[in-house]
């Protein structure tokens, strides 16, 4: 059986449009370390603190937690592999609202388990707008 997943799709590159615009306007700055050419992304919520990031990932909480950050958007916006200013979106794409379920956050806390002491809580992917933290009003 073949799974085929869409990293590409119009949510994603919503959603880290989104964070890359929220990265300029929080003030996040890049720097690359030139003895490696490794990249470090400043903190907002940490000054003084640099997060680890690269084109696939980044060393933060909210990249550890939801699997894209500012810091990470940023950066693919800096290496050219994000617009900066996307196409306009198709007049049905443009009747999305944030997901009532999860907030926005595409994300929504649960516990995992059956007995009293084998549950835990979780970040599960939001059912209802399959982790976009938006749906489509149009439909």
């Amino acid at each position: 059986m073949v799974t085929q997943i869409r990293i590409g799709s119009v949510e994603n590159r919503y959603a880290l449009t989104r964070l890359a615009g929220k990265a300029r306007t929080d003030g996040i700055r890049l720097y690359r370390n030139p003895r490696d050419g490794r990249y470090y992304a400043s903190s907002a919520s940490t000054p003084g603190r640099l997060h680890y990031v690269t084109g696939y990932s980044c060393d933060c909480l909210g990249f550890m937690t939801y699997q894209r950050c500012k810091h990470h958007a940023a950066l693919m916006t800096a290496l050219g592999w994000l617009e900066r200013d996307p196409e306009p979106e198709p007049a049905a794409a443009a009747a999305l609202t944030p997901c009532g379920e999860c907030a926005g956050h595409g994300q929504v806390s649960g516990t995992i388990g059956t007995g009293p002491t084998s549950w835990r809580y979780a970040s599960i992917t939001c059912p209802d707008c399959h982790g976009a933290g938006r749906i489509d009003t149009a439909a």
